[in-house]
C-alpha cells in the first residue's frame, strides 16, 4: 500500500510526502513514482493507543469485545489495554485466554488484576507468560499484599497500573465533594482520597525501583507528586480536561464518573498542568454503560462513560483548536508516550514502526450523540490502518 500526498506527522514534523507501507510495516516515507491512494487535503498520524478501557456494562462476552472493537476504531484508536476489573475478572488463565482469542479489528491488550480477590494473589508470573500486558490493582490493597506485587513486578521487570482509589471514600460519595454536591444534597469523594493514595504508592514505587502509571489522575495536586516520583507516570481523562462537576447538575447520571468531575478550578488547573508538560498520557476512559443503569437516580447510578467512538475528533476540537496544545503533542500524549507501555513499535510514524495508522480529515465533521457532548466537532476520520490494512472506513 502506498499513501499519496498526505500530510504526515512523523516525530520530527509534519511534512507533505508520500508514505510506503509492505509487510504491515512502515517501509519508506518520501516521495514515490508508484501510484498509490491520493490523500490530498488529509492527515496521517499514528493509531491512538489508549490504556484506560472497559466493555460495555463490564462484561466479558464475545459482542461486548467486538463492540469494543468497532467503536475505537471509528475514534481512531489502534490498540486498547483492557482494564481487567470486570465480570468476569481478568484474574486467570481461562479469562486471559477468552479475550486474547477474539478475533478483532484493532489489539485488545488485556491487563490482569494482581489479586484473584482480596487476600490472593494471582498467578502473575503464569499470566504475563501466557500474554497479559502488565498487572492492574487498586490502591487500596492490603498493604503486605501490595508489597508482594511489587517484588513480582521488579522480579519481571514490568510497570503496575495502579488505580489511586480508597474504598471506605466510595462507599459514602458519588460524586465531587463541593458546592455542587452540597447543593444537590449528594455525598462527596474528597479530594483527600487520591492524594493520600497517589503519596503512599509513590513510597512503594520507589522502595521497590518499579514503574507505575497512576491511572486517570483528576487533580492537579497529585500531578505535582507523582512528577516528583522518580519512576512514576500520570494519565489523565480528556473528561477532567473538558468537563468540571457542575455536569452533574440536573442529576445528570451520564457525568458519574469514576474518579469524579471535579470543580472548575480543578479543570483549569490541570489543563495548566498538560501544558506544563506535567501529564503523561491521556485517556478516553471508556466504560460505557447501558441506559438502564444511568436511567435511575444518581446515588444508584453506575459509574461509567461511553467515549472512544469519539476520541480523537473531540481532542482535535477541544484542545488543538483551542489552542491549549499542539497536534504533535496530542500524537505524543495519546499515541506515542502510552505505546512506551506496550512494549511494541507502535505510536509513531517512523520505518520499521507497524503501520498503525488514522487517515484523517481537519476539515471535517463528526457528530457527537454522547450526551455530555452533543453536537458536531471539528475534524473526521477517513479511515483506520491497522498493520497495514484499512481496518475502518474507505478511501
Amino acid at each position: 500500500m502506498i499513501l499519496k500526498n498526505a500530510k504526515v506527522y512523523t516525530p520530527l514534523q509534519a511534512v507533505q510526502t508520500d508514505l510506503v507501507i509492505q509487510d504491515a510495516k512502515i517501509a519508506r516515507l518520501g516521495k514515490s513514482s508508484e501510484r498509490g491512494i491520493d490523500l490530498s487535503h488529509l492527515w496521517v498520524i499514528p493509531a491512538l493507543v489508549d490504556l484506560n478501557v472497559r466493555p460495555i456494562d463490564g462484561k466479558v462476552s464475545v459482542a461486548s469485545l467486538q463492540h469494543l472493537s468497532r467503536e475505537a476504531a471509528m475514534g481512531g484508536v489502534g490498540t486498547v489495554a483492557l482494564m481487567p476489573d470486570l465480570s468476569p475478572p481478568v484474574c486467570d488463565e481461562i479469562t486471559l485466554e477468552f479475550v486474547r482469542s477474539q478475533h478483532s479489528s484493532i489489539d485488545i491488550l488485556p491487563l490482569v488484576t494482581a489479586l484473584k480477590d482480596e487476600q490472593t494473589m494471582s498467578e502473575i508470573a503464569i499470566l504475563l507468560k501466557k500474554g497479559a500486558l502488565s498487572i492492574w490493582c487498586s490502591s487500596d490493597t492490603n498493604p503486605y499484599l501490595l508489597a508482594r506485587i511489587f517484588e513480582y513486578a521488579k522480579m519481571h521487570g514490568i510497570q503496575i497500573h495502579i488505580e489511586p482509589k480508597n474504598a471506605l471514600f466510595r462507599d459514602v460519595g458519588v460524586m465531587n465533594e463541593g458546592e455542587t454536591a452540597f447543593r444537590m444534597g449528594l455525598g462527596g469523594i474528597s479530594k483527600l482520597e487520591e492524594h493520600a493514595e497517589v503519596a503512599k504508592i509513590i513510597q512503594y514505587s520507589d522502595y521497590y525501583r518499579v514503574p507505575v502509571l497512576f491511572k486517570a489522575v483528576s487533580t492537579a495536586k497529585a500531578l505535582q507528586m507523582i512528577a516528583k516520583g522518580s519512576l512514576c507516570y500520570a494519565e489523565v481523562s480528556m473528561h477532567h480536561l473538558l468537563l468540571d462537576d457542575t455536569a452533574c447538575e440536573g442529576y445528570n447520571t451520564y457525568a458519574k464518573l469514576s474518579p469524579p468531575l471535579r470543580e472548575s478550578t480543578e479543570r483549569v488547573a490541570l489543563q495548566k498542568a498538560l501544558q506544563e508538560g506535567r501529564i503523561d498520557t491521556l485517556t478516553s476512559l471508556h466504560s460505557p454503560t447501558s441506559h438502564v443503569s444511568k436511567d435511575v437516580s444518581f446515588d444508584e447510578a453506575s459509574f461509567g462513560i461511553d467515549a472512544l467512538r469519539y476520541y480523537l475528533p473531540l481532542l482535535f476540537t477541544k484542545l488543538v483548536q483551542e489552542g491549549l496544545v499542539s497536534m504533535h503533542r496530542l500524537i505524543e500524549l495519546t499515541a506515542t508516550n502510552p505505546a512506551c507501555f506496550t512494549g511494541r513499535k507502535i505510536g509513531k510514524i517512523e520505518e520499521g514502526y507497524a503501520a498503525d495508522l488514522v487517515v484523517f480529515d481537519p476539515k471535517g465533521v463528526t457528530s457527537v450523540e454522547n450526551p455530555l457532548y452533543e453536537g458536531s466537532v471539528q475534524g473526521s476520520i477517513k479511515a483506520l490502518i491497522k498493520d497495514g490494512e484499512i481496518v475502518w472506513g474507505d478511501l
